[in-house]
């Protein structure tokens, strides 16, 4: 029995938009949550659709940032009623891999939405000019994002590394 369309987008794009959520700031769980929420979208809207794989793509980034938007606000709405605040982090040799990939993902979320898209889609090796039309934005937005992502990860290192601690995705 030959696949639908839908079952051949799905089956060829699911790792890479479970992937790019990850790159985007999710966890696994958090970016299962979101490549298959944005998935089922795609399929209630598959007629109306001109490009389902960057749908869905778009989707699972703007499902999943809606969604740690409001953990991160439930977190912070938790840490000020209990009046506990987080100390500054230092990078130490030690770290586990797990406590590494956390500190890449709190890079990733002290970056706009915008930037973090671009910068996922950099990671995966698009050029400029596909990721432009992956998520139908100007060749010129895409540069300005990525050059204000990369500046915006420098200034987030150099704060870290000199002690000023900022919760990521605060003060934007």
């Amino acid at each position: 029995m030959r696949a639908t369309p839908f079952e051949e987008l799905f089956r060829d794009a699911y790792p890479a938009l479970l992937r790019d959520a990850i790159f985007a700031g999710g966890n696994a769980h958090e970016a299962e949550d979101a490549v298959s929420a944005a998935l089922e979208e795609v399929f209630r809207r598959w007629d109306q659709i001109e490009n389902p794989r960057a749908y869905a793509r778009k989707a699972t980034i703007s499902i999943l940032i809606k969604n740690k938007e409001r953990g991160q606000q439930r977190i912070r709405d938790r840490i000020i009623q209990r009046g506990d605040y987080p100390a500054g982090r230092d990078t130490d040799p030690g770290l586990t891999v797990w406590e590494e990939q956390e500190w890449v993902m709190q890079l990733l979320e002290s970056l706009p939405p915008a930037q973090r898209e671009v910068l996922a889609c950099m990671v995966d090796l698009f050029p400029p000019k596909e990721i432009a039309e992956l998520l139908g934005k100007t060749d010129a937005a895409v540069r300005q994002n990525l050059f204000a992502a990369r500046k915006g990860l420098l200034s987030y290192l150099a704060a870290t590394r000199s002690g000023q601690f900022r919760v990521p995705g605060e003060g934007r």
